[in-house]
Formats: structure tokens, C-alpha cells, sequence
């Protein structure tokens, strides 16, 4: 069992619990507002099957993805990682591999129970695996394809909240490439998935140098790409509008102790992150980029928890409870 829940990067599931509670409360308080009420109406909302589907339908694409990276990469994994589930054949790779099939047909199907969701399931689906069959090890192109799988999951997380959520950010996608869209707050919709996107481009950029030759540049430019979003979620915090909020009904504490603890996180991403990937900038060795990417995994959490909280500070608070369990699961469950 410990072996399949490797093989899916179990603790992986964490950050994908992170995307989509991200997704829910920047689309519910985009346009202000603190009563956690909202949230909650809006998930119940419809059909009460509907939060159960997205996160069964998120998860067996996740494990999935996860499962046909290792198939994809098994020739390669039995001279690099021999010691892996499927190169050293504790797992049969007959059977991984049907079990790849049974989890990404299960997760259309689970899918097509949303208004939508087949489609953009589809679109997930079809990006994870041609990043594992064919982009994976073309510099920078594998980086873009990663970074699309995630914002196109971000995009589907919306059905959290019903289909209108999704139609709104497909409307701001048709409005970036010039269509006519005059629906106000279309492009409001898309500021998560593209700042979700820049994260993951900067950490897979990172990620590739691992296990090909690169230059330090790449490695400055991952970082970054890294620093620019998580920039820019910073300067989001520092102006979110329930600093008015409250400064008006005089809760002065609450404010302060919401501002502490953004900046609290955004300290954690820095030093978690930062301080890996400075080392290795300034030392340049190829051994030093291994540490920087579980550290920019689950602080993608801690990434998701600032954007969150410059939102609502419990949304922002909840999503950072992931983070201990991200590296507990992780330390129990580790890949050879």
C-alpha cells in the first residue's frame, strides 16, 4: 500500500486540497466582503454532490498524472532512481499501468457529473500527459505544459462554486485573446490560475535542472518567476480591502492580528524557499537543486495560503493548516 501511495505522491494531495479552497475564497470575496457565510452557501449551493465530485474527480487526476509520470519515466527510473516502485518492481507495471487507466477514465466520469466538468477534466487530462510523454524533458516547454496543468485545474476547482464561476473566467480567457467580452469581472476570475501558473512554471523550470544540464541563469530565472507571484500576492495583502473593513467598524486587533498572519506566511515561503534556492545561485552546485523543489511543493500551500488571506484571513488560515500535514505525510510516505 505505502508503494502505490508513492507512486501518487500522496502527499501531494495537500496542495491540490490548497488550489481548490484558494479558488473557492478568492472567487467568493473578490469583490469584499468577511462573512464566512458566503462560502458555505455557495458550495451548498445546487447540488450537494457537487464539492464531493470536484475533490473526488481533482484527486484521481492528481493520482493519475502522478502514476503515468512514473510509467513514462520507468527506463529512465532504473539507472537514476532503481529503488522506486515500479523499477524495482515491487509494483507490477502491467498492473500500474491499468490502474493509470481505470483512475484517468474514473476521473472523466466523475467529472461529467459537473456542468462543464467533462470538458475541462479533458483539458487537465490531456495537458498532465503530454507533459509526461512528451514535453517533460524539453527545456522550458515542459515547464510551460506543467504550468498549464495547474491552471487549467485551477479553472476547474471553480465548480466549487457552480458553472457560472467557470463560464466567467472562460469569458476572461476569450477577452485576453481580444474576443468582444463586456461581462465586468471576467478577467477578475483568471487572477488566481495565472498566479498559480507563474508559481509552478518558476518551480518546474528549477525542477528540470535536476536531471539535465542547464545554467545558473535558468536557475535565476525559475526563482524569478517564483518571486514575481509571490510579489505580487504580497503586495495584495498589504492591500486588501478588508484593511478598510475594519479599520471603519474599529476592530483594530482583528486587523492586526490578519495582517500578522499574512505576513507571518509570506515570511515561512521566503525562508522555506528563498533561502534554498539563494544557496544554490550562490554556490551553483547541481546537488543543491534536489532540496529547493519539496520546499517549493509545500510552498505552494503556504503561496496559496498568502493570495487567500489578502481575501479573508480564515481562508488564508485554513489553507495554511495543510502545510504541517503536507510535511508529516511527506516525511512518512518519501520517494526513493
Amino acid at each position: 500500500m505505502l508503494d502505490w501511495l508513492r507512486l501518487i505522491r500522496a502527499s501531494g494531495l495537500c496542495t491540490i486540497l490548497a488550489n481548490l479552497a484558494a479558488s473557492a475564497v478568492i472567487a467568493v470575496y473578490a469583490r469584499g466582503g468577511l462573512d464566512p457565510n458566503w462560502l458555505g452557501k455557495r458550495l451548498l449551493q445546487g447540488s450537494g454532490m457537487r464539492v464531493g465530485w470536484v475533490l473526488l474527480a481533482s484527486f484521481l487526476l492528481y493520482a493519475s498524472g502522478m502514476l503515468w509520470n512514473d510509467l513514462a519515466d520507468i527506463e529512465r527510473d532504473r539507472t537514476l532512481h532503481p529503488r522506486r516502485p515500479l523499477p524495482s518492481g515491487r509494483v507490477n507495471y502491467v498492473t500500474a499501468y491499468v490502474a493509470g487507466i481505470v483512475m484517468a477514465v474514473a476521473a472523466l466520469l466523475v467529472a461529467s457529473q459537473l456542468e462543464h466538468g467533462f470538458h475541462v477534466a479533458g483539458v487537465v487530462l490531456s495537458l498532465a500527459l503530454l507533459y509526461n510523454f512528451v514535453t517533460k524533458h524539453v527545456p522550458w516547454l515542459g515547464s510551460l505544459n506543467m504550468a498549464l496543468v495547474r491552471f487549467s485545474h485551477a479553472l476547474f476547482a471553480l465548480l466549487l462554486l457552480g458553472s457560472d464561476h467557470l463560464e466567467m473566467a472562460v469569458l476572461g480567457i476569450m477577452d485576453a485573446f481580444g474576443a468582444p467580452v463586456v461581462l465586468p469581472g471576467a478577467q477578475v476570475a483568471l487572477t488566481y490560475p495565472l498566479l498559480l501558473g507563474g508559481y509552478v512554471f518558476g518551480l518546474t523550470l528549477i525542477s528540470e535542472l535536476e536531471s539535465r544540464r542547464g545554467t545558473r541563469l535558468e536557475l535565476i530565472f525559475g526563482g524569478a518567476c517564483m518571486a514575481a507571484v509571490i510579489g505580487i500576492a504580497a503586495v495584495m495583502l498589504v492591500t486588501a480591502h478588508w484593511i478598510a473593513d475594519f479599520q471603519q467598524r474599529g476592530q483594530h486587533v482583528r486587523m492586526v492580528a490578519s495582517l500578522f498572519l499574512g505576513l507571518g506566511i509570506l515570511g515561512l515561503l521566503l525562508w522555506r524557499v528563498g533561502s534554498r534556492w539563494w544557496a544554490a545561485v550562490r554556490l551553483g552546485r547541481k546537488t543543491l537543486i534536489g532540496p529547493i523543489i519539496p520546499a517549493a511543493l509545500g510552498g505552494m500551500i503556504l503561496f496559496d495560503a498568502l493570495i487567500a488571506t489578502s481575501f479573508h484571513p480564515l481562508g488564508g488560515l485554513l489553507i495554511l493548516m495543510l502545510y504541517p500535514v503536507f510535511r508529516v505525510v511527506g516525511k512518512m510516505i518519501r520517494m526513493d
